[in-house]
């Protein structure tokens, strides 16, 4: 599967609900991880997922999140092929990456 222009009514703009597979996994993210320390978490996921790489500041601060991420569990692959469609649409990919804080964030 691969996220392209064509699956979203506006391109330029993040709508969660286009991506239905992508907010579940976050969701499932969101909940595997709601008990660990909060510090650099979301940002921690987002490199990894994103990028494939962790700021060693990162995962000095938060190292039991940094291994959460590095274990692959739950999996993210819809999340992975969105950051990895969405590189070049900046206005897409800060919406998207506002959209992971915000659902990371929840009830803490």
């Amino acid at each position: 599967m691969n996220y392209n222009s064509s699956n979203a009514t506006d391109p330029q703009h993040f709508k969660a609900e286009e991506y239905p597979r992508v907010a579940a996994e976050l969701e499932l993210l969101h909940q595997a991880v709601a008990d660990l320390p909060k510090a650099y978490k979301a940002e921690i996921f987002i490199s990894f997922l994103k990028d494939h790489s962790i700021k060693i500041a990162w995962i000095l601060e938060n190292p039991v999140v940094a291994r959460q991420a590095l274990s692959g569990k739950p999996p993210a692959i819809h999340i992975e092929r969105l950051f990895t469609s969405c590189r070049q649409n900046t206005g897409f990919l800060r919406e998207f990456e506002d959209y992971f804080k915000n659902v990371m964030s929840e009830n803490q």
